[in-house]
């Protein structure tokens, strides 16, 4: 149910968008950001719903709390980058959009830096045990 909603604010911006282009192009751009914006809304209470279920494979499984919201941050930073990317090209700023896109992959792998930290220190445990 969720998806038709998403798909229909998708729909009616587009062609609110493209009808008014042309005739106040300044309208247009606002009605675009208002629905990118409802549409990041229904996707984060989406992806909210979705915590929870981490959370009990993180208890079953054992891993550690901090690296499962570790885990949620980087999957949340680039789906946050790509549509913010995807929107400032639609605006014809390919290479801001380009560049938003760098910056959001040195953001993930900072974020990481964490889990390569454990694994790195996993992958000693191991070797010491031979």
């Amino acid at each position: 149910m969720e998806l038709i909603k998403v798909i229909g604010v998708g729909l009616v911006t587009a062609i609110a968008a493209i009808l008014l282009r042309s005739s106040k192009p300044e309208l247009s751009f606002a009605v675009t950001v208002a629905g990118c914006v409802i549409i990041l809304i229904f996707s984060i209470d989406l992806f909210a719903e979705t915590f929870s279920v981490f959370a009990e494979i993180g208890e079953k499984t054992g891993i550690d709390q901090s690296l499962i919201k570790i885990i949620l941050k980087i999957v949340a930073v680039g789906y946050l980058i790509e549509f913010a990317a995807g929107i400032i090209e639609d605006f014809g700023s390919k290479s801001i959009a380009d560049k938003l896109v760098f910056a959001g992959k040195v953001v993930i792998f900072s974020v990481s830096l964490p889990i390569i930290r454990s694994m790195i220190g996993l992958i000693g445990a191991f070797l010491e045990l031979m």
